[in-house]
């Protein structure tokens, strides 16, 4: 999913007007291209987030950001939902994405799956894998206190 993210956030500024732009619903249109990259940063800045491993985080004394990233990518999943949307009432197509406007409104029944995915990733959900990672790590501090 890092890798994914990553791909999309430097797409956002390679094609921003082309295929990004014409994305963004007429209520936002006046700040398209300031919509176009703050979702291209927070794509690049997530999927940097996800692909940093908590090791790295833990041996500089900083704060794990993956859960964060996690959570901000699937707010963002959700709310790219209005622009696919957008472009499928507009019966429009996209450069790059010209498989017509079923393409756009398919694409929103697979958003929720987008949502988990980055949810599951950093142990959000379903809550028991987190719980399962707090238990190893902290079973793997007590032999290394042994």
């Amino acid at each position: 999913m890092g890798l994914g993210f990553l791909f999309t956030g430097v797409d956002h500024f390679v094609n921003a007007s082309t295929r990004y732009v014409p994305m963004i619903p007429d209520a936002l249109a006046e700040h398209a291209f300031a919509w176009v990259y703050l979702t291209g940063v927070a794509e690049l800045a997530g999927g940097l987030a996800l692909l940093i491993p908590a090791e790295f985080y833990r041996r500089l004394a900083l704060p794990n950001l993956q859960k964060q990233a996690g959570l901000w990518l699937a707010v963002m999943l959700f709310f790219v939902v209005a622009a696919n949307i957008n472009v499928a009432l507009k019966g429009q197509t996209v450069q790059g994405l010209e498989f017509g406007a079923w393409y756009f409104w398919i694409r929103p029944l697979f958003q929720p799956f987008f949502i988990i995915w980055a949810l599951y990733c950093v142990g959000v959900w379903p809550k028991r894998r987190q719980a399962a990672a707090i238990k190893q790590s902290t079973q793997s501090a007590k032999s290394i206190d042994v």
